[in-house]
């Protein structure tokens, strides 16, 4: 098939006359390969100043990048869909929360310190939750069980097989309903997981307060001695949690003192019961349409032989599960159902997924868990695209070639398909390229389903390399969502197969000509680069590309990564390594620069905004880092913004200067502008940011009002002969022309009264 067009380069403003070039530095040679473990700015060779040369054509590549250096006029440098800048990193944000949810939390593990064995303490998934919370039916008797729970932070559940224990179990945990729940390996040291609990509880990263934890029939149950919840007792009332453990009703106390904490469920009701409120949450229906479903003559004989073999609650819910999944229009397929009913198998996933009719609608489940919260559209888009990977073309079709519609359409409904993913679709405010727009967007019901579905396809199907493949296509998508919500699965991805994933995908990528797959293989690697134990292993790639002078690229996208990816870890490390990679002169890398700069200063303006101001300042001063750093200061200028709720837009450099009640950032704002240009280099570029901070200042009097002032209070020795207030009228002049299809004439006006005070109390 034909992958999507790759996005299409943003017009750029017409050039502004330059002014008179002064003489400008070239950047030298590739700079010397820095230490593995700490890339340092210093000792990078130079190269002698010379003049700036009359800029040619550019030189690019089919995709429009730039083949070789950074000082060349190109109008297709302009900035693409808003990259570098804050809706980028609510992006990036939404996309993690949206398919991997917690990834501290939902993914943390422990080690009992007794014999040093693993007792993984994992998220409860929503596989097991969502049906206890919308369908869990209370015993006769469940208000004395409440009452006899009271304040204990320690409850052992204790009922006879089958009769749903652990689901009681997490009803009671779900009190109150954003309690995060936590399940314990029934092999963990009870005698040690209350050290742990409180060492963590003092850790840099600890768990939650008021977290459940749901422990099911723990092996050491038989010779536990009662001291030991008494201490857990203490211990999770410090941290503000609850332990329920459930046992068995025949399990036998080593210790009778730890019967205070035993309480006894009632028997549950009728399993028709169970079924019927099972069934009208998977179906959406009211409890008596329920009923009147499962009134049929051979449904109702299917569900008592079921009822018959296995008297357990689960069979119950399992089977409400099942009859949702073989519901065709108001009927069920009897004969389909038996069969799945046979085959299924022993977890909630495999029942569910295993459930699903037919490749195209396992596809739609595998889209969604990619692109979870994004529109409808593009989730079915996206499936589409698998579902030809994966089913390929229609049996029978005349000569190969299949007869349209080759897969009916109209087969089902958008509500069928909702019940059968287990999703809802929800109106919404998306951000597209012409800003804000309605969209109905697609998402699990549950948060972590997403996270699921993409681990169990991972881990326990054979199409690896479809996957792979297919996020690939995503990557080229138009649409910065879609090709940021590709890049998190296949990070996703990289935390169960690192080597595999970045042999056949994040390679490749990482070494492509086109930006957005570089930037895509970046935010792959910030998902293992999370993980301490992983992190290692990203740096380890990023080394490679970071060294290798032969693939600019390469270089581009370890940049890439050291700011989306290893820069919230160590900023000031990834500010050396960036800040070393500003004497190679080549464009793409001063891209991945400027993208990374800006990813550092939005993921913790309070504590990065002014080192890296700092840091660009620097390299406007430094001879070898010049051009890049004129590059990177424009690149921020020009793409940076600062939105706040029924406030105006402002430029967030000229925004932070004004808030800036010392002065140091506006002193720092006038001496980069000053320098960039003074020195005459990037002129279309910074005509562009120019023109894109007056296109602001056009819409609101404050914004025009701080941005005359500032351009007003550049550096000015000579008055009407200054070269840089000969360049600014110029673009003055160029925004009040009668021919410019967008003017900027309350602005050119504004800046010019200030000019004129300046200069005429000089």
């Amino acid at each position: 098939m034909t992958p999507p067009d790759p996005p299409p380069a943003a017009p750029a403003a017409a050039p502004a006359p330059a002014p008179a070039a002064g003489s400008a530095p070239a950047p030298g040679g590739p700079a010397p390969a820095p230490a593995p473990a700490t890339p340092d700015p210093g000792g990078a060779s130079s190269a002698p100043e010379q003049a700036a040369p009359k800029p040619a054509p550019p030189d690019v590549t089919p995709d429009g990048e730039l083949k070789t250096t950074v000082d060349s006029s190109d109008p297709q440098a302009a900035q693409v869909d808003g990259r570098a800048g804050r809706q980028r990193q609510r992006n990036m944000e939404n996309a993690r929360l949206k398919i991997v949810g917690d990834m501290v939390a939902g993914n943390k593990t422990v080690f009992t310190l007794g014999d040093e064995q693993p007792a993984p303490l994992q998220t409860l998934g929503a596989l097991m939750s969502e049906p206890v919370r919308r369908a869990f039916v209370e015993p006769d008797g469940w208000a004395g069980v409440r009452k006899a729970i009271g304040d204990k932070r320690v409850i052992v559940l204790r009922a006879q097989p089958g009769h749903g224990k652990s689901a009681a179990a997490i009803r009671l945990l779900q009190s109150p309903p954003d309690r995060r729940i936590f399940n314990i390996d029934r092999n963990v040291d009870l005698r040690r997981l209350g050290h742990w609990l409180e060492t963590d509880a003092k850790s840099d990263d600890p768990l939650p307060r008021s977290s459940g934890f749901l422990l099911c029939e723990p092996l050491a149950w038989g010779d536990l001695p009662s001291w030991v919840l008494d201490k857990l007792e203490t211990t999770l009332h410090d941290i503000d949690a609850r332990l329920i453990i459930t046992i068995t009703a025949d399990a036998a106390a080593a210790d009778a003192d730890l019967m205070r904490y035993v309480v006894t469920l009632p028997a549950p009701r009728d399993q028709s019961v169970v079924l019927t409120a099972h069934l009208s949450w998977q179906l959406r229906k009211p409890t008596d349409a329920t009923e009147k479903l499962l009134a049929d003559p051979e449904l109702a004989e299917f569900t008592g032989q079921v009822f018959a073999a296995d008297r357990s609650m689960k069979a119950a819910a399992d089977l409400a599960q099942m009859i949702g999944l073989n519901l065709d229009g108001a009927t069920v397929d009897i004969t389909r159902l038996r069969q799945r009913w046979a085959e299924r198998a022993t977890e909630d996933f495999e029942i569910w997924f295993g459930g699903l009719p037919d490749v195209p609608t396992r596809c739609l489940a595998i889209a969604l868990a990619v692109l979870n919260g994004l529109p409808f559209e593009m989730v079915v888009f996206a499936a589409d695209c698998l579902a030809e990977m994966l089913d390929g073309p229609h049996e029978g079709a005349d000569g190969g070639n299949p007869r349209p519609p080759w897969r009916d359409p109209f087969t089902t409904t958008r509500v069928e398909l909702l019940r059968l993913l287990r999703a809802q679709v929800s109106t919404a405010t998306v951000r597209g390229p012409f800003g804000n727009a309605p969209a109905e967007v697609m998402e699990y019901v549950a948060k972590d389903y997403a996270r699921d579905v993409l681990s169990r396809v991972w881990c326990e199907y054979r199409i690896q390399r479809p996957l792979l493949n297919w996020l690939q296509l995503l990557a080229e998508n138009k649409s910065e969502e879609v090709r940021i919500w590709a890049g998190t699965a296949l990070g996703l991805f990289a935390t169960h197969s690192f080597d595999f994933v970045y042999r056949l995908a994040l390679a490749p990528m990482g070494a492509s000509e086109k930006f957005w797959l570089r930037d895509v293989a970046a935010n792959a690697l910030s998902l293992p680069a999370e993980d301490p134990r992983m992190r290692p292993l990203v740096e380890a790639v990023v080394a490679g590309w970071y060294h290798n002078a032969g693939n600019r690229a390469g270089q581009a996208t370890a940049a890439r990564v050291w700011g989306v990816a290893l820069g919230p870890h160590d900023p000031d490390r990834a500010l050396n390594a960036l800040e070393r990679l500003t004497t190679v002169d080549d464009r793409r890398v001063a891209r991945g620069i400027g993208d990374s700069m800006a990813d550092l200063l939005l993921a913790d303006e309070d504590g990065n905004a002014a080192r890296v101001l700092r840091r660009v300042g620097s390299w406007l001063h430094d001879d070898r880092r010049l051009l890049s750093g004129a590059f990177v200061f424009l690149w921020l200028a020009e793409n940076l913004t600062a939105e706040a709720e029924g406030e105006a837009t402002w430029p967030w450099l000229l925004r932070a200067a004004d808030r800036d009640h010392r002065g140091r950032t506006r002193d720092q704002l006038l001496k980069m502008w000053h320098r960039v240009l003074l020195s005459g280099l990037l002129a279309v570029t910074a005509g562009r940011a120019l023109a894109r901070w007056a296109d602001l200042a056009e819409a609101d009097e404050n914004v025009r009002t701080a941005f005359a002032r500032m351009l007003a209070a550049l550096p000015s020795s000579i008055g009407w002969a200054d070269p840089v207030e000969l360049n600014l009228r110029a673009h003055l002049t160029q925004w009040r022309d009668p021919e410019n299809l967008q003017p900027k004439t309350l602005t050119a006006y504004a800046v010019e009264a200030e000019l004129a005070k300046r200069n005429g109390s000089s």
